[in-house]
């Protein structure tokens, strides 16, 4: 689970038909989801329990794994370091998507 406080309801308020505030007889939870929001609910690796680096200047962190599996398709073509497009300008920084 997670280690986060439950929050204790004391009093819940909701509008009357006059327009004003008045205690609720039943509590009502709600979360983002009822309101169609996707939520994570995965248990996240805190930025304090990633390793650092043993002194200033020096990057000594392991090596983070990436997947290449995914939704989103890269910016830049993979080339060759002296391949040109067809107009002879230069391949390797060309964005795949126009302006």
């Amino acid at each position: 689970m997670s280690d986060r406080p439950e929050i204790e309801i004391q009093q819940q308020t909701a509008f009357g038909e006059d327009g004003q505030l008045e205690l609720a007889e039943t509590n009502v939870e709600t979360s983002l989801e009822d309101f169609g929001a996707d939520v994570d609910h995965r248990d996240r690796d805190s930025r304090l329990d990633r390793p650092e680096a043993s002194e200033f200047g020096v990057d000594d962190r392991p090596e983070v794994t990436q997947s290449s599996t995914g939704d989103q398709s890269t910016l830049f073509a993979d080339t060759d370091a002296d391949q040109q497009t067809l107009t002879g300008d230069e391949a390797a920084m060309q964005c795949l998507f126009g302006d």
